[in-house]
């Protein structure tokens, strides 16, 4: 698993994981292009699994393992729409970043940031903290996929409203128009019960009836063990006195690669994915300054804080 500052892939390694390191390399070479066949061979010859003496000598393994990357990268670029900001080189045996000054250049290298990390516990640059930057990106990507009329607000921490909890969350029934008023469960402690963004969209008749998502948000690479924890029925039956009309669709965001290959089993216990690659699908166009700035500031913190050999 490639983790910043000093985890690096090895032969055993998925084939996202190198790609994330090729890209990390590239956007470090500023338009530079670099030679994926060098940054293949260059962790390994520090590696105990393999044979120093024979790597000279095993060029099929190291072919084939930028193959892969290869791969990888174009996928990448296929299903991130014009909006990828790295580019293959060198009959495919290089990659280099694609500087610009779209939002989604900035969004993208944040999100592979934010993957990267140790987010648990170096979350925090320039003051901004990187896990909560998530919660609303992630927020204005669920409001751009439900579309025209939607609502959105964030649920989780990062929404510091006087009250806590329940306040946030009996303003939030009374925006909804749904759910009737909120449940105290006095002695109970809760932070955002997993529920860190909520989306609706309803009608003009302010009427219950209408579609509810509850969206849960995760940076990093340790999320596999928290796909199934949002349970939207339990959420409703637990604080809203008068239960939606529709049981809330679970959102999981992720800052990482969804693992394609075993997308079913992992999308059937997480509910609508959104990684990395649909939240740049749905990025939208323009962006809250406030929210691109934030973004920006710990990005390039964090960036120039962080670097491998």
């Amino acid at each position: 698993m490639f983790k910043l500052p000093d985890r690096m892939p090895s032969l055993r390694s998925s084939v996202q994981d190198w790609a994330d390191y090729a890209e990390y390399h590239a956007w470090k070479k500023e338009g530079e292009p670099i030679s994926l066949l060098h940054l293949v061979k260059t962790p390994l010859f520090i590696s105990d699994e393999v044979d120093v003496k024979g790597v000279e000598d095993d060029t099929d393994r190291f072919t084939t393992k930028v193959d892969e990357i290869a791969g990888e990268i174009r996928y990448r670029i296929k299903i991130c729409g014009g909006r990828y900001p790295f580019k293959l080189v060198n009959i495919d045996y290089g990659i280099s970043y694609s500087p610009g000054v779209q939002s989604s250049n900035l969004i993208y290298r944040y999100l592979l940031m934010c993957t990267r990390l140790q987010m648990g516990r170096e979350r925090i640059h320039a003051g901004v903290d990187g896990a909560l930057l998530f919660e609303r990106l992630s927020a204005v990507v669920a409001k751009a996929f439900f579309g025209e009329k939607s609502e959105v607000e964030v649920l989780g921490t990062s929404k510091v409203d006087v009250g806590g909890f329940r306040e946030k969350l009996k303003g939030l029934v009374a925006m909804m128009k749904e759910g009737g008023d909120i449940h105290q469960n006095e002695g109970h402690k809760p932070q955002d019960e997993k529920v860190d963004i909520v989306v609706w969209k309803g009608f003009t008749d302010q009427l219950p009836s209408q579609m509810i998502a509850f969206g849960q948000c995760k940076t990093g690479t340790s999320w596999s063990d928290s796909l199934s924890d949002l349970d939207a029925e339990g959420f409703c039956k637990t604080w809203f006195t008068r239960q939606p009309v529709l049981t809330p669709v679970r959102l999981f965001f992720c800052a990482q690669y969804f693992p394609r290959d075993i997308w079913h089993v992992r999308a059937n216990t997480a509910g609508l994915v959104f990684d990395r690659f649909r939240i740049i699908d749905y990025l939208p166009e323009t962006l809250d300054e406030e929210l691109l700035n934030d973004i920006r500031k710990w990005t390039n913190a964090a960036f120039s804080v962080y670097n491998v050999v």
